[in-house]
């Protein structure tokens, strides 16, 4: 289980102080309402009174999405110390906290958001780190272009758009990317459908995906979506905000990620945890040769071993201790 950073939680919890609780509860729990409902034509965030709640109410899942992505990418490719991010739709900066924690390379920050009450707590937050941010008031859809940065992120943004404005940005966000761009977005399978496209997208424009695939190929996901999940502890703050009792959250959430560079395909990703029975593990993984099911018995020490290890989202770098069964 991860937390937030303690100085963001810190400062975070220092904006909340400075409003009655009386007043940002109520209005996170209404914003909730309306990001899960149908939207009125209207952005979710309105005024500073909702930047704030929804951080309280967001923050934490999201940070835990884009760790988990980040996560997987320096897994892949551990030589990548990139020095400067490009967050497009930065919200309240919670990709530059993210990405600080995974890739402490990161020397300056630019972040594209286009709500200045959003951009306002996001200053505010960024005070607490020490890498200087340039924070640019944008719309996303009629920017033309960016400087190139080491990594590039998009995260919780495409989803808003429509599919021209997507596949302009995608084109866009790619040109600005010197070497590594990363896609989150919420795991349900309403947003697997997208992600898929804008894989094939990137692959087309020349990209080597890095994650969560292991492979450049078509994506065997027929039924069902790909999507992970990290597990975060819930801030006092978050509690309050959803009414929630649970110390945790389950964030989950889908993703790309994608290189300039070409890296080895040799490993399978894990889908699901894996199920153990008597005598033997089964481990679902995918692979360059597609979406496989392994019934792994102990009698094959090191596979099991690494079955038994293996938790949803790993990345196993021998597919080949995992024959088919299924």
């Amino acid at each position: 289980m991860i937390e937030l950073p303690p100085r963001l939680a810190v400062r975070l919890r220092a904006e909340l102080h400075r409003t009655p609780s009386s007043q940002w509860v109520p209005n996170a729990q209404a914003l909730s309402e309306r990001y899960r409902g149908t939207r009125d034509g209207m952005p979710l965030v309105r005024t500073a009174l909702d930047a704030l709640s929804y951080a309280a109410l967001l923050m934490p899942a999201t940070y835990a999405q884009l760790d988990g992505a980040f996560r997987a990418t320096r897994e892949r490719i551990p030589s990548f110390t990139p020095t400067s991010l490009l967050d497009l739709g930065s919200g309240p900066g919670t990709a530059v906290w993210a990405v600080l924690s995974r890739f402490p390379s990161v020397q300056r920050a630019t972040t594209v958001e286009r709500d200045v009450h959003l951009d306002a707590l996001a200053q505010t937050l960024h005070s607490a780190h020490d890498v200087p941010v340039l924070q640019l008031q944008q719309d996303l859809t009629t920017t033309q272009r960016w400087p190139a940065h080491d990594l590039v992120v998009i995260g919780h943004v495409l989803n808003e758009l429509t599919v021209n404005q997507r596949v302009d940005l995608i084109a866009r966000a790619w040109a600005a990317t010197a070497h590594t761009l990363v896609i989150v977005e919420p795991g349900t399978s309403a947003f697997f459908p997208m992600l898929t496209t804008i894989r094939q997208t990137l692959i087309d424009l020349g990209a080597h995906v890095v994650a969560p695939c292991t492979h450049c190929g078509t994506c065997p996901m027929v039924d069902g979506w790909c999507h992970f999940a990290t597990k975060i502890a819930r801030p006092d703050f978050q509690r309050l905000a959803r009414g929630a009792t649970l110390p945790y959250e389950e964030a989950k959430y889908s993703y790309i990620a994608v290189s300039r560079m070409p890296i080895p395909y040799a490993g399978a990703r894990v889908m699901h945890d894996s199920t153990t029975h008597k005598g033997y593990i089964t481990l679902e993984h995918c692979s360059s040769r597609g979406i496989m099911t392994s019934d792994v018995p102990k009698r094959q020490r090191e596979a099991y071993r690494l079955a038994r290890d293996a938790q949803w989202g790993s990345w196993l770098a021998d597919a080949t201790l995992f024959p088919s069964e299924s």
